[in-house]
């Protein structure tokens, strides 16, 4: 499986998105785009069984409102502002229609619960009959090997040492962090957290085997570590260094 446009091209975490335009919007994918950058994005289902592009399991952070993303419904979250700006929650129809194949797009798969492949079943019929580059990618395993056994598009495992609070080495944690994961999902690519990445023995060890994309870039720092233990990088917020160092590679891109 050739996925090298994932592994050439840095990945613009949640789009390129800033104070004018937030996150997972469709904005912030289209200044991606114009700088030549590949898109991440988030998707979940809603409560009627529609793809949305949103990253957390509750509006509340980005939108001000305190519901599930499951529990609302797709024309519920349309019209749903983000960061009480214009814009909107968009549709993952919406935002590959937008796309149209001009970059290649990182499809995080939400969810956790292994046995629930809802989500991911979603996502694999539905980029069936897109033609550009997508890669999908998950924390939950279940997910991983349910799009590895049921689509033809590059599936990799989303892992980190730490829990949500940032702190790390619980038992399950550890068994992430070490990648003993992946040795259940197998998946064709590791997304790793940058927190933990410098001299990690375990990630050194998988990288001999499959490449390693590493989240979230966001200081000149963690793209040094990146630049010696990665393949490629999830940034953000340092567009413009990233920029810098990527320049020839995003030139071909806007050809």
């Amino acid at each position: 499986m050739n996925f090298d446009w994932l592994l050439k091209v840095p990945v613009a975490h949640r789009g390129l998105h800033d104070d004018e335009f937030p996150e997972n919007s469709m904005p912030a994918f289209q200044a991606a785009i114009e700088h030549g950058f590949n898109i991440e994005i988030d998707v979940h289902l809603s409560s009627d069984g529609k793809l949305v592009v949103f990253h957390d399991d509750n509006l509340k952070r980005v939108c001000g409102i305190d519901a599930k993303v499951k529990d609302c419904t797709v024309e519920q979250l349309v019209k749903t502002h983000l960061n009480d700006t214009e814009f909107t929650i968009p549709t993952f129809d919406e935002f590959l229609d937008m796309v149209d194949g001009r970059t290649g797009i990182l499809c995080e798969i939400k969810g956790l619960n292994p046995y629930d492949n809802s989500i991911a079943a979603a996502v694999c019929e539905r980029v069936k009959t897109y033609k550009g580059n997508i890669a999908l990618q998950s924390f939950n395993y279940g997910a991983v090997r349910y799009c590895r056994l049921n689509s033809d598009r590059p599936s990799g495992q989303l892992c980190t040492w730490r829990n949500p609070k940032g702190t790390k080495r619980s038992h399950v944690m550890d068994f992430m962090g070490k990648l003993h994961i992946t040795r259940i999902s197998k998946p064709d690519f590791i997304a790793y957290d940058i927190r933990d990445l410098d001299d990690n023995v375990y990630v050194a060890k998988a990288r001999k085997s499959v490449p390693v994309i590493t989240w979230t870039v966001n200081t000149p720092e963690k793209l040094a570590v990146a630049r010696k233990c990665a393949d490629n990088i999830i940034f953000e917020t340092i567009g413009s260094l990233v920029a810098q160092e990527y320049g020839p590679v995003l030139k071909d891109t806007l050809l």
